[in-house]
């Protein structure tokens, strides 16, 4: 196809690439033409219309906006020619995106040819459908997608095709695919004998596993087994997947990777068989280096090597995760540490870090990993200073996995002397992060504890995650044997240096706000120093610090009353009272008036010392937490899991006795991985005298209300009790009721997601006015947040309506709370409160767990049971009335279980409860059980999640009552 007229202008724009405005002429003028001759499109032939929208592809690509002629292309799509369909096809990927209107005007085209006996139309339209596919343009097309995939008479290389589209459709859209359906064709397709098939088959599961679709890879392992040994033992491979000498390498390292899904084969000859293939491809390996030093100027050698290489880091991943002996283990580690020894190939030395980590997880006789890495830490410590950021990584890795007690001193020094010389952002902060962990872990001291993190966060700067600086002052702040030192070294700080960092001055100022009085009566850090040091940096910061300073200066008036001190913070104060800034504006007038006006008393009580966080306000585990649910590789979470055991249960600082010992630990203590509800209760504010300050609580608290008034208490509770249950399953109802208001509510749920709608209506037929429903509470894993779309006034009879929106992130058990307050238009000072919680309850986000079959239900049932533990209830059966199974069933399933009942008459309900902590929504499979008998019925959930348990067992028991 000769498009001479394109090739003249290519080379027009070649010839103009030094020259913009040149180009951009050019350019303007090739548009013109081609829009003039768009204009009459009845006499252009097939010819200039290719031509044509070739031109514009290449401008497009050029980086101008193209905003005609798209449909040219759309036209080109549909005609039966080769080259204008692929043509057609082009412009379409080049010119529109997936959220371009024009593109639904391709879809009946798209679909034709998925449908079509062409292979070349199929190929095509399975590009377009992988490219630019939108949601509805993905919805319509997979069907078609699907049928290819299932349809063995197609060609081989539209199979692969195919596969690899409907696994990109997977990833973008995972409610759209059945994978039910899908994966067991996938594993057909991975005994193929053309390796390309294999390969695309291998990468789609790859791709789909997960730990709710495990349970559809029944068998594949046996599978991937037999495939490895056809290449290993039988030597069986296409000549085109033959890489130097290699056969199928990426193939072998994909099917390595699916089998560290999967526990040793139970069965002896599938045991035998892939650890002789593993043999085998160790003592090729070994073999294959040996040879590269001979042969290192021959032509292929490192490629070869590189090859040998991709498929031994798999090997040896595999064997530890197997455990499958010690011989093996040992070969695989006289492996890694000649590629640690390797001082020319990076690429070495990156697997060998890389797999050292691993390695942590050995535990065979005659192998100590402590030991092995003693004798490579001084190429772990040069590799930290490599210039490639990835071999930087792979060797902080390794050093976290070898820490230990005897070690950590040691290598937190390292690892804090590298740190003012790390210059890439991202390592310096895992840099931060793993010094923050080995320090929360190994620290058997507040103080040394605190020495290190006011280093880090000194030396990391604003690079320095805002958990962890959180962590520092919360530890400051709840133990008071380390607060003189903290601010002695935050004092030093600020005099010793010119530029400090913006996170560690604010740290300064807290803690000399705070704690600053301890150092107050020595001759280099009094009252006036500290009051310099601070206003000397107060100019050249955000708002956000300078806010925080101009707070510290209010404190320091009301713990000095040197009169200079005093004089020189209002004079500080008036300056910004003419701030631009509103903040820092509003701030310090506020501060003015108050020092000015208020009494003593209550400067001192808006002054007053910070009491000790709660341990779940802010810690070093919270930035663990969002790094883990981010980390997609089995062996990067495994190796982030052992870095953080302990965390949350090793002291720090040895106890002076039993209670303060076990204060300390609750001070010190961070939120569990796998629980994000373990937080504990506060810290006591006062020590030795928590029980006076209880009970003077309590006789503020202490009243006496009539017997009706707890009569009518407990009966409003018990209807909203009642209506919220109702709600958790139904689409709209009323939630609350009186005779002045009314709570009409209607939801909708897809997936992790609840929009709901309230609409509060005035009975009283006076109006309504401050009307208000606010969120007060909702637990750590579920997100609600609400807007007010008609103001806060209600006209007689009228309404007005307050969204809602929830997401639910991690496991939660109770519904979020709100407070309604309002009041009645005729006397605006009676202002009513009560407190509701809406009907967002775990079972919200239930659906029926997708089975295709009763054999895939009972693997579903018993393999959730056999991995978690159960929440029960029970409740005693009544002698004269009978258990109504059918009721049981029907009430299950509303609350979104698939049911079942067993042979034993045991009634089984399997949900999916859905969750969405980043982009994907996931699911959790959540089991009910229900036992009845003569005497009583038992009722038991089975979920990971233990909140959960609880949460969606409050449910059954309530319905059940």
């Amino acid at each position: 196809m000769d498009m001479r007229g394109l090739a003249h202008f290519i080379r027009d724009i070649r010839r103009a690439t030094g020259n913009k405005k040149e180009e951009e002429s050019r350019v303007d003028e090739e548009l013109a033409k081609i829009r003039a001759k768009f204009i009459q499109t009845s006499t252009m032939t097939t010819y200039d219309r290719k031509k044509y929208v070739c031109k514009l592809m290449f401008i497009s690509m050029l980086g101008y906006p193209i905003t005609f002629g798209h449909i040219e292309g759309l036209k080109l799509m549909s005609q039966e020619s080769p080259s204008a369909k692929l043509i057609g096809y082009l412009s379409t990927s080049v010119l529109l995106n997936e959220n371009s209107d024009l593109l639904t005007l391709t879809t009946h085209t798209v679909y034709r040819d998925l449908l079509s006996a062409s292979d070349l139309s199929r190929s095509l339209a399975l590009s377009a459908v992988a490219n630019t596919g939108s949601r509805d343009f993905v919805e319509v097309m997979h069907e078609g997608v699907f049928s290819i995939v299932m349809d063995d008479s197609i060609n081989q290389h539209i199979h692969k095709k195919a596969l690899l589209t409907l696994l990109h459709i997977y990833r973008k859209y995972p409610e759209i695919v059945d994978l039910n359906t899908v994966i067991p064709k996938a594993a057909e397709l991975l005994l193929s004998t053309q390796d390309g098939v294999s390969m695309c088959a291998v990468t789609f599961l790859n791709g789909c596993i997960s730990k709710e679709s495990r349970h559809l890879y029944r068998g594949i392992p046996e599978k991937l087994i037999q495939v490895l040994a056809r290449i290993i033992l039988e030597k069986q491979t296409e000549p085109g997947y033959v890489y130097y000498g290699v056969p199928a390498p990426w193939l072998q390292a994909k099917l390595l990777r699916l089998l560290q899904y999967f526990p040793l084969p139970s069965e002896a000859d599938q045991r035998n068989r892939i650890i002789l293939v593993l043999r085998k491809v160790v003592k090729a390996t070994d073999k294959v280096l040996k040879d590269a030093q001979a042969q290192q100027k021959q032509r292929g050698t490192q490629s070869r090597v590189s090859a040998m290489n991709a498929v031994l880091f798999e090997v040896v991943s595999l064997c530890i995760q197997w455990d499958v002996g010690s011989k093996l283990i040992l070969e695989c580690v006289a492996l890694i540490s000649s590629f640690l020894s390797d001082k020319r190939e990076s690429n070495l030395r990156y697997i060998g870090l890389s797999l050292l980590a691993r390695l942590s997880f050995v535990d065979v006789p005659g192998f100590n990993f402590q030991m092995h890495c003693r004798q490579h830490q001084p190429q772990i410590i040069v590799s930290l200073h490599d210039s490639d950021a990835s071999i930087r990584k792979k060797a902080l890795d390794v050093l976290v996995a070898m820490c230990n007690r005897s070690t950590a001193d040691d290598i937190i020094k390292e690892l804090i002397s590298y740190l003012p010389i790390a210059a890439d952002p991202n390592f310096k902060t895992s840099l931060v992060l793993s010094i923050a962990l080995l320090s929360e872990k190994y620290c058997k001291d507040y103080n040394v504890y605190v020495d290190i993190m006011l280093t880090v966060v000194s030396e990391a700067g604003d690079l320095c995650p805002p958990d962890i600086v959180h962590r520092v002052v919360q530890v400051v702040v709840n133990d008071p044997s380390v607060q003189k030192r903290a601010a002695n070294i935050v004092f030093q700080e600020l005099r010793k240096k010119a530029n400090v960092p913006e996170v560690m001055l604010r740290v300064a100022a807290f803690v000399l706000g705070e704690f600053g009085y301890q150092i107050a009566l020595n001759t280099e850090s009094t009252p006036m120093v500290q009051l310099n040091l601070l206003t000397q940096k107060l100019s050249f910061t955000s708002v956000v610090t300078q806010s925080i300073i101009i707070s510290t200066f209010s404190k320091f008036y009301t713990l000095y009353d040197d009169v200079a001190v005093r004089e020189r913070i209002v004079k500080t104060l008036q300056a910004y009272t003419n701030s631009p800034h509103p903040e820092l504006q509003q701030r310090a007038t506020e501060f003015i008036a108050l020092l000015e006006f208020a009494r003593s008393e209550l400067l001192e009580k808006v002054f007053e010392p910070m009491p000790p966080f709660r341990d779940d306000v802010s810690t070093v585990m919270n930035q663990v937490k969002r790094l883990q649910s981010s980390v997609q590789d089995i062996w990067a979470l495994k190796i982030l899991e052992r870095g953080v055991e302990g965390v949350s249960h090793t002291g720090k600082r040895k106890p002076k006795s039993e209670s303060a010992d076990k204060q300390k630990d609750q001070a010190k203590r961070g939120i569990s991985l796998n629980d994000p509800s373990s937080v504990s209760t506060a810290v006591p504010l006062q020590g030795d005298n928590t029980d006076q300050a209880y009970a003077e609580l309590d006789a503020l608290l202490d009243v006496s209300l009539p017997s009706q008034d707890v009569d009518r208490a407990r009966s409003v509770y018990e209807e909203h009790r009642r209506r919220l249950f109702e709600l958790s399953r139904a689409d709209k109802g009323v939630l609350f009721s009186n005779e002045s208001i009314e709570l009409q509510c209607t939801k909708s749920t897809y997936g992790a997601d609840s929009r709901m709608t309230v609409v509060v209506r005035d009975k009283t037929g006076e109006g309504l006015v401050q009307v208000a429903v606010e969120v007060i509470r909702a637990e750590a894993g579920l997100i609600v947040q609400s807007r007010t779309k008609d103001g806060t006034t209600v006209a007689p009879w009228g309404t007005i309506t307050i969204e809602f929106a929830a997401r639910s992130c991690f496991a939660f058990r109770s519904p979020p709370s709100v407070r309604m307050q309002y009041a009645p238009a005729s006397d605006s000072a009676r202002v009513c409160t009560d407190v509701l919680s809406l009907p967002i309850l775990p079972t919200t986000f239930f659906t029926p767990y997708q089975v295709d079959s009763d054999a895939n239900f009972s693997r579903l049932y018993e393999t959730t049971k056999q991995a978690s533990t159960f929440a029960g209830w029970r409740k005693a059966a009544s002698p004269s009335r009978r258990v109504d199974v059918n009721a049981l069933i029907q009430l299950l399933e509303l609350q979104g279980y698939r049911t079942k009942m067993t042979g034993s008459g045991t009634i089984v309900g399997v949900a999916a409860f859905a969750v969405q902590p980043k982009e994907r929504v996931e699911y959790v499979p959540v089991v009910c059980e229900i036992q009845t008998s003569a005497s009583e019925m038992q009722v038991f959930v089975y979920t990971e999640e233990s909140v959960l348990q609880h949460g969606a067992l409050d449910t059954v028991e309530f319905s059940l009552q």
